[in-house]
């Protein structure tokens, strides 16, 4: 009996404590890596190649669930995203615009005691960014280099063509297996780091103001895009992508007031 109270109590302990600590956190090592495409045809806002450096990060296991948003929504009043009848629960959010994943990352740090990252100010006109701390210990979006780097297997890296392997079928939610419709996060294969859905499933919003034209001017060591932008960039294809989509240099940019059935929400902490 007693060593089935000491179990219980473990079990509750470890909840309260991954509670506690917010979404499972993967540790990616830092290092140097290539970014960016100089071989696939019309990749020109990929272009060019360079070296990129990047210190130790945090990044989650998966992207953001709407049972994880939806607590959010709830807590904070804020509108809850269409699931596009898809489902709630485990399926990954979507419909979220960059602003609204900014305004999540705050709350789910202030939530689990960290620093904030962000310092908004919002207004009729939208959400501006004051000021961002990333020696702070709370969540925040990934950068550009942060989220290819991660994606590529960081340190571990195998040279895979998407993220953990050659076949898309593996690794990935995407037009030829995913009959047009996001799945559970964490039920394709993860890539080096342990980390899935980098490749496919939904879109995952970064940091980072798009401009197709800025690996020819990004700074070597932790690059963060560039200081101003109409645009948020968004990477890693969705459950409605084909492989061209889906190679792990692919960028695109949205407003980020706008939302969409295929963008969702990563997070990173440091270390």
């Amino acid at each position: 009996m007693k060593n089935y109270f000491l179990t219980i109590l473990t079990i509750f302990s470890i909840s309260l404590f991954s509670f506690a600590q917010g979404p499972e956190m993967v540790f990616v090592e830092g290092g140097d890596f290539y970014m960016g495409n100089d071989y696939s045809k019309g990749a020109l806002e990929e272009k060019p190649e360079h070296k990129v450096s990047v210190d130790d990060f945090q990044i989650s296991k998966n992207e953001v669930t709407f049972e994880e948003f939806d607590k959010f929504c709830v807590q904070r009043g804020y509108p809850m995203p269409d699931d596009g009848g898809f489902g709630r629960g485990k399926n990954p959010v979507m419909n979220v615009s960059w602003e609204g994943a900014i305004k999540f990352c705050n709350w789910l740090s202030t939530t689990h005691k960290f620093e904030k990252v962000y310092d908004i100010e919002v207004d009729s006109s939208g959400l501006k960014i004051k000021s961002v701390d990333y020696g702070a210990t709370g969540f925040r979006l990934p950068t550009e280099a942060e989220w290819e780097y991660a994606a590529k297997g960081g340190s571990q890296t195998q040279g895979f063509a998407y993220c953990g392997s050659n076949n898309l079928d593996e690794v990935a939610w995407y037009s030829n297996n995913a009959n047009d419709k996001p799945h559970d996060v964490g039920t394709a294969t993860p890539n080096e780091l342990g980390i899935y859905d980098l490749s496919g499933n939904v879109w995952e919003w970064c940091w980072d103001f798009y401009d197709a034209g800025y690996y020819a001017n990004s700074p070597e060591t932790d690059p963060r895009g560039p200081d101003t932008g109409t645009q948020r960039v968004y990477r890693g294809g969705c459950f409605t992508s084909d492989e061209s989509f889906l190679r792990l240099t692919r960028r695109f940019g949205l407003a980020q007031s706008m939302s969409s059935g295929m963008i969702g929400i990563r997070l990173v902490r440091k270390p």
